[in-house]
Parts: structure tokens; C-alpha cells; sequence
């Protein structure tokens, strides 16, 4: 691992992203009003491609061209197995669904079944796209990854990816949206399910990448399937606490997680955890 390109990499992402999103939040210091709203949205999607252009100017600086070429060619790697795609539009929505029927369990009724609302599950999509996944990936998965890999196990370099994603979404906990936990009174119970789920994302989306040839795109599709929430369309009742059906999630997501670390599903890098 190349240690200064690393921290030049992090540290370029957090000052990138944090600068905007804190400017943004200034914006709503005197109440949330549409127009701030507004104003906020700008400042909160330029935060969000922080980690894209920092590997895109790390790697310009530290390997030229030659460099930027190999780290756009992972946006394109498409032929994995299929399995893998199965897995994109699955296990999110298996995991929805346990949070659906959790939230039904402990929490209160989950209103009626809208069997028409596949019908925007394309304009969600297309949406979701810009608002996380493309602003991310390449950093996190595509560059970051690769790196920690050469000093750590692939399950180790998951975690630290995990905790180091959890820390940069901090400034948006103040915020109105942007995380599961923004917009809320914050307390320890949603922060500890919130880190749980990252940290668990990060190994699932590792395992996912590793056994698609380092495929970014596979990263991005994943990602774009985990914020989508697609199972929870069919619920409109629930959009007033899909925080709290998300958060849910994390069971069926710790879960997965664990069966995956169990069966020793990630790939031992050279060095052990």
C-alpha cells in the first residue's frame, strides 16, 4: 500500500465532501424553507462525488494517465457471473423485507400492498443513481480497495472501508436527509444500527466486487439497489418511517454478513486479519 497516496486519497475526499455539506448546512441554520432546502441540495450532491474526484486526482497525480485509464476501466467490467446480478436485485430486497415484517412485528401496521408501484421503480433508479452510488464507488471500491488490499486481508480492508465511510457520512447526521439517521434527534440505538450496516454493506459489497473481477460497476449496482428500497414501493404507508424499516434491515443484513464471514466467503488476501 502506498501510504502517501492513501492519506492524500482520504484526505482529499473528507476536505472535498465536508466543505460542502458543512456550507449547505449553514444554509438551513435559520429554518428548513424550501429555499434553503434548495441551496442545501447543491452543496449536499457536490459532498457526495468527493470520494469520485479524489480518486480521480490521486490517481492522475500518483500514476498519470496510465493510472486514470486502469481505474475507469472497472466502471465497465460487466461480464461476471450472474449470480451476482441476481444477488443486486435480491438481497436488498430480501433484506427490506425483513425490516418490513419487523417493523409489522414490533412497531405497528404496515398499511396495504400497492401492486402497481413497479411503475416507478425506473424513475427511482435513474434518480438514485446521481445521489450516492456514482459519487462513491469509484473511490471506496475502486480505489480505495485495491490499496488496502495490498497491506490487508480483503475482510479486514472491507471493515476499515466500512468505518472510514461510516465517519465521512457524520456531517450529514445535522442534515434533513443523506443518511438513516439525518433528520432525527440523534441517539445511540440508530448511530450503532447505522455503523452496523455500513460496516456489513462494506464486507457484502467487497465479496461482491472480488468475485466479479473488480468490478466498480457491480459496486455501483449494489449500492444503487441498497438505497432504492425497492421492496418498500409496494408499501406507500410506510414512507413517513422508511428511516426506521431501513434500520430494521440491519438484522437481515447482519445476518447475510455473517453467514458470508462464516463460510469464509471473502478470499484471504497475503497478510490475515
Amino acid at each position: 500500500m502506498n501510504n502517501k497516496k492513501t492519506y492524500f486519497f482520504l484526505l482529499l475526499t473528507f476536505i472535498w465532501s465536508w466543505t460542502f455539506w458543512l456550507i449547505g448546512l449553514n444554509h438551513l441554520t435559520e429554518g428548513i424553507t424550501q429555499e434553503a432546502i434548495g441551496k442545501f441540495l447543491i452543496f449536499f450532491f457536490a459532498g457526495i462525488y468527493g470520494p469520485t474526484v479524489s480518486a480521480l486526482l490521486t490517481t492522475i497525480l500518483f500514476e498519470g494517465i496510465t493510472g486514470i485509464l486502469t481505474l475507469l476501466k472497472k466502471l465497465f467490467i460487466w461480464k461476471v457471473p450472474l449470480k451476482n446480478y441476481l444477488f443486486i436485485i435480491l438481497l436488498p430486497l430480501f433484506f427490506v423485507l425483513i425490516g418490513i415484517g419487523l417493523y409489522s412485528l414490533f412497531i405497528g401496521d404496515i398499511g396495504s400492498f400497492d401492486s402497481m408501484a413497479f411503475l416507478s421503480i425506473p424513475t427511482i433508479l435513474w434518480a438514485g443513481f446521481y445521489a450516492g452510488p456514482l459519487g462513491e464507488e469509484l473511490g471506496w471500491r475502486g480505489f480505495l480497495l485495491p490499496e488496502f488490499q495490498k497491506r490487508f486481508s480483503n475482510l479486514k480492508s472491507a471493515i476499515l472501508i466500512g468505518i472510514i465511510w461510516f465517519v465521512w457520512h457524520i456531517p450529514l447526521f445535522w442534515a434533513p436527509f443523506g443518511t438513516l439517521v439525518s433528520g432525527e434527534a440523534i441517539s445511540a440505538l440508530p448511530l450503532i444500527a447505522y455503523f452496523i450496516m455500513l460496516n456489513c454493506l462494506s464486507i457484502i459489497i467487497t465479496w461482491l466486487v472480488i468475485n466479479s473481477k473488480g468490478s466498480v460497476l457491480i459496486a455501483i449496482l449494489f449500492h444503487l439497489s441498497i438505497n432504492a428500497g425497492i421492496a418498500l414501493l409496494f408499501f406507500p404507508e410506510l414512507n413517513m418511517d422508511f428511516k426506521k424499516v431501513h434500520l430494521l434491515s440491519s438484522i437481515g443484513i447482519l445476518l447475510f454478513t455473517g453467514v458470508l464471514i462464516a463460510k469464509n466467503t471473502l478470499k484471504t488476501s497475503a497478510k490475515n486479519v
